[in-house]
């Protein structure tokens, strides 16, 4: 594809800001990657059963998932016994201008290469965060989801590190499949890992503010996250 121009920025007016939900909803039915358990909401209390004057009942939920399921922020832990854990991330990183790529696998290939980022290395140096839109999220639910989605290449993600991007989202399960070389470039320079992003097409312009903060989650390798973008 032929890259284009970028043509917009966040707006500082608040009363023309839009707020579009990046993020899929967490339930039984929720995708987990294969191999980790599927996420189980127990219900332990709820307001139809009946309350008494000494006891009333209330909707109480417990949660139990892997951190990387649904979208979801990858902390340097998760490949690195001394990285950063999900709870000492700097929560600056997590928001901010961030560049919105679209390069769409049906016409674009799987592979994510350096060749790919050339044209928007001012825009990445300036924003230092970059969403990076396939389209795969539309195949959400597909048999093929996990297994043949695009990915970054090594090179392309110490690219990024190179121009001090500070971190990738994208909407995929994964940045990579086994080597792990972008996770590796990119977790073992710092950079913060958002995936399985959706509704991108709805951000109408290339450069929009994200808000992605994870739980603080102590000593853990990743969190789920709700990520936001305001345009």
């Amino acid at each position: 594809m032929t890259p284009q121009p970028m043509t917009t920025r966040p707006t500082t007016d608040r009363s023309q800001r839009t707020i579009i939900d990046l993020s899929h909803p967490l339930s039984a039915a929720t995708q987990a990657f294969p191999g980790d358990p599927p996420v189980a909401i127990t219900i332990f209390d709820s307001t139809s059963t009946a309350s008494t004057a000494g006891e009333r009942h209330l909707n109480c939920s417990h949660l139990a998932m892997s951190l990387h399921c649904g979208t979801h922020m990858d902390a340097p832990f998760h490949f690195f016994g001394d990285g950063l854990t999900i709870d000492r991330v700097l929560l600056e990183h997590t928001m901010g201008p961030t560049v919105h790529l679209r390069l769409p696998w049906t016409t674009d290939g799987l592979t994510i290469e350096p060749r790919h980022l050339a044209a928007y290395e001012s825009q990445l140096r300036s924003a230092r965060r970059v969403v990076l839109n396939t389209a795969w999220h539309h195949r959400w639910g597909a048999d093929n989801y996990f297994t043949e989605h695009p990915l970054i290449t090594g090179a392309a993600g110490q690219l990024l590190v190179d121009w001090g991007v500070v971190l990738v989202g994208v909407d995929t399960p994964s940045v990579d499949r086994p080597p792990f070389e972008a996770h590796l470039a990119l977790l073992g320079n710092g950079v913060l890992i958002v995936e399985n992003l959706t509704n991108l097409d709805a951000i109408p312009g290339d450069l929009f503010e994200l808000i992605a903060t994870p739980l603080k989650i102590a000593g853990r390798d990743g969190s789920p996250v709700r990520a936001l973008a305001i345009v």
